[in-house]
């Protein structure tokens, strides 16, 4: 038997580093809002988790 090696691939992400994206919590609940070069707010999305309120806003945006 051959041992296998399982890599997992994992990413972090600073929310300060992500400028045209302001994140912010709700309660136990995300919004990620999406700012354009002004400073405007241009779409919305939210989530139980980061991921799922980037999800949604990503769905508003399709």
């Amino acid at each position: 038997m051959t041992d296998e090696l399982i890599q997992q691939n994992t990413c972090t992400l600073n929310p300060l580093d992500l400028k045209h994206l302001k994140i912010t919590t709700l309660q136990s609940d995300y919004e990620v809002v999406l700012i354009d070069a002004q400073g405007n707010e241009i779409l919305k999305g939210f989530g139980d988790s980061i991921v799922s309120a980037l999800n949604d806003l990503h769905q508003n945006l399709i």
